[in-house]
């Protein structure tokens, strides 16, 4: 594995490598498999019951994690490097925090949101407060809690043990790569954790944080909150999830209930797919993962919508991509091929927000430079830029229970991908290219809305529905 990551690497410079046109489909398989899906060292390290020499093992195999990750420079290559030496150094007397941050900041150096640590090292096996928090385009709100914090429901969360909330953004963004929004998302669960931000020197006690806002009817509050043990078997939910309604004998309660009035987006808690009409004769498809769900294959799905388009003219199409955080890009492409033609002029409205990412990000892309402008982009920005590095494999760390991921091929949507040692060989098959991702209409989610149980993206697209008739009529 070292000669092929030296060749790779030596690569990423190069302007041309192998053409994988003039493969036979067994050689290309083969081929993009192993250079931009090559899995990890072996071996992997023990499961060491004492906790100092299974940060040294964890530690001693994460050291030729830049080997492997593409999306560093070679300046932040050689920082990680530089840190991983410190971080073998130090190894055995860090703290589980402690060792998981010097982690996180190593993978953050690509800055690259691909090239991350796995979402549970912020969740599990940390205390973390009885509640649970959502970043709204208006500010940070408490979404979920136990029933003995019912009252923090809907609050507002300005300061976190004296930290202004703009203040641990700034803070923390050294902890994940990307975007600020999709920094600012992924690393919103580290807020909840008291142990964390201590290992972060961002609050002074491992089992309980300060939380200073304004509750939802208005009143300031300043409330010490005390943390739950979690351990590695303790329940999670999506970030992204968190928006819906919580289930029957679920542990925390949120400000949605199944019977409320809910908006489209919100009605099917455990779906990934939802087909449904929308007002003034549109129909909504809703898609929060590329790949097969449990409730449908979604190539099942899609055929289904597409046929509900050809038959019914609906005014427009609305595609929801807002939770959908990527999977396979390949099982949407037909479909993003297919709708613009599908829907006969009609306008597609397709809704984004900073949880759209990976193959979602390609997957609008291709609704975009397939429909033009009949193509709307609604919501806010995606959770990437529209040149990434993806694919690649996992470290897995198990005395940290740590998963720290690298990225090996190079997606590029608003322009050529020249390079084959390093661009991934399968867009080439599944071309895709756009201008830009940028919202047509910005529609943020705003708490206000949420709690009013409105959905700014559909009052967008029936606003803009309604001045197209407007323009319609007007001779």
């Amino acid at each position: 594995m070292r000669w092929f990551l030296a060749i790779a690497l030596a690569g990423c410079a190069a302007t041309s490598g192998p053409d994988p046109r003039t493969m036979d489909e067994a050689t290309f398989e083969r081929e993009l498999a192993a250079r931009f899906q090559y899995g990890p060292p072996e071996p992997a390290p023990p499961e060491i019951t004492d906790q100092s020499a299974g940060q040294i093992a964890d530690a001693t195999y994460l050291a030729r994690f830049p080997e492997f990750d593409r999306a560093y420079t070679p300046t932040t290559r050689a920082k990680a490097q530089h840190l991983l030496t410190q971080l073998q150094a130090n190894a055995g007397s860090l703290s589980h925090e402690q060792f998981v941050l010097r982690v996180a900041e190593i993978a953050a150096l690509a800055d690259n949101g691909h090239t991350s640590i796995g979402e549970n090292a912020f969740r599990k096996n940390t205390p973390r407060l009885p509640l649970r928090t959502y970043q709204f385009a208006d500010g940070l709100y408490v979404v979920w809690t136990t029933p003995a914090l019912a009252d923090l429901r809907g609050a507002r969360i300005d300061a976190i043990d004296g930290h202004s909330i703009a203040d641990l953004h700034r803070a923390t963004r050294r902890y994940s790569g990307g975007t600020d929004a999709h920094r600012q998302r992924m690393l919103t669960a580290m807020l909840e954790s008291p142990a964390l931000l201590q290992a972060a020197g961002l609050a002074s006690e491992r089992d309980e944080l300060t939380l200073r806002g304004v509750l939802l009817n208005g009143t300031p509050f300043e409330r010490r909150v005390e943390a739950e043990d979690r351990d590695r078997a303790a329940w999670v939910s999506s970030s992204q999830r968190l928006l819906f309604p919580t289930w029957p004998n679920a542990p925390m309660a949120g400000l949605m209930h199944d019977e409320d009035a809910l908006p489209i987006y919100l009605r099917q808690r455990s779906q990934l797919f939802s087909l449904e009409d929308a007002p003034e004769h549109g129909l909504y498809v809703g898609i929060a993962y590329n790949g097969d769900a449990d409730e449908s294959p979604i190539a099942t799905f899609l055929d289904r919508a597409l046929e509900r388009v050809r038959s019914e003219h609906p005014a427009y199409v609305v595609v929801d991509m807002r939770m959908n955080g990527g999977g396979d890009y390949t099982t949407t492409y037909a479909f993003a091929q297919a709708l613009p033609r599908a829907a006969n002029g009609a306008p597609i409205y397709v809704f984004t927000s900073a949880w759209t990412f990976s193959a979602a990000i390609t997957a609008v892309a291709a609704l975009k430079s397939a429909g033009g402008d009949q193509v709307v982009i609604v919501g806010e920005p995606v959770g990437d830029r529209l040149d990434f590095w993806a694919e690649g494999g996992t470290f897995d760390l198990p005395n940290a229970f740590l998963q720290v991921h690298y990225a090996a091929g190079r997606h590029v949507y608003d322009g050529p991908c020249r390079d084959r040692a390093t661009c991934f060989w399968l867009n080439e098959r599944y071309p895709v290219r756009v201008r830009t991702l940028e919202p047509d209409i910005p529609a943020p989610l705003t708490f206000e809305a949420y709690k009013a149980l409105r959905d700014p993206a559909m009052d967008a697209v029936l606003a803009d529905q309604a001045r197209r008739r407007s323009s319609a009529r007007t001779p």
